[in-house]
């Protein structure tokens, strides 16, 4: 029998909820799933519930980065050398560059982006100032975001919390990129993000996603656009109070899987 788009939508509901259940009552989680293409399946739980955004914000900075250059505002071609950055505990994979190497901050963006580096992202920050972020905040009408803190080392604790959003928001940002040309660049970096322990991580070596993650104590984000031969899937999962991230992580990997194979196997027919 050919599934239906109700059937399809109704299957994808039930791994949802087996998701959303599965933290055993520890936490919130909340996530939302949206095809682009085929058939049209839209599936939330919590979608307009403002939890900390973490290293989602850097996608924020990316666009408020490259809006500005588009605009003749900022030069991106600026160079920085490497041992005028902020220092970090975490690793970082600028400390395999020379401390008199120049990057350009076109460069910094995609390091922070790519690698989803702390050093590179505040630089960029920095860059930007206050203004030019909460502008890109208005502009793409995501009201329920505020990044009121960066990446520095005594901002990753509780004031990293600061930083928050949904995840109809977060949906909003990853389809804005997907459609803007001036924002290619980006494109490219989250379509190369080194950390894949979370959507991509049980899918096709062939089945590229372009993502970015976000991490703080028992937070475990992830959201952007499985680039499925069959059928495009944007998908944004943002939790908080989770008790094991590690274990968090590997279940985003599960019920991302069941999905991409209950919405293919539906766009086929």
């Amino acid at each position: 029998m050919t599934p239906t788009v109700d059937s399809v939508r109704a299957a994808v509901a039930a791994q949802v909820d087996e998701f959303v259940n599965s933290g055993g009552g520890e936490g919130i989680r909340s996530i939302l799933v949206k095809t682009f293409g085929g058939p049209a399946i839209t599936v939330e739980h919590l979608p307009d519930r403002v939890l900390p955004a973490a290293s989602l914000a850097k996608m924020i900075l990316g666009v408020a980065l490259f809006e500005a250059g588009e605009r003749g505002e900022l030069d991106l071609d600026t160079r920085v050398r490497i041992g005028d950055l902020s220092t970090t505990m975490y690793p970082s994979v600028l400390q395999a560059l020379d401390a008199d190497t120049a990057v350009t901050v076109r460069e910094l963006c995609g390091f922070s982006l790519v690698t989803s580096d702390n050093p590179a992202a505040e630089y960029v920050r920095a860059f930007l100032g206050q203004e030019r972020i909460d502008a890109v905040l208005k502009d793409l009408r995501l009201d329920s975001t505020v990044f009121p803190a960066g990446f520095s080392e005594r901002e990753l604790g509780p004031l990293g919390r600061a930083n928050t959003t949904t995840a109809a928001d977060m949906l909003r940002l990853i389809e804005y990129i997907d459609r803007m040309r001036h924002l290619e660049p980006m494109r490219r970096y989250l379509v190369n993000y080194q950390r894949n322990d979370r959507i991509p991580a049980r899918l096709d070596d062939d089945v590229p996603v372009r993502h970015k993650t976000g991490s703080l104590r028992g937070v475990v984000n992830d959201a952007g656009i499985i680039l499925h031969p069959a059928v495009r899937i944007g998908m944004v999962v943002l939790t908080d109070g989770q008790v094991d991230n590690t274990r968090t992580a590997q279940e985003i990997g599960e019920v991302s899987e069941r999905i991409v194979r209950i919405i293919t196997a539906g766009a086929v027919h």
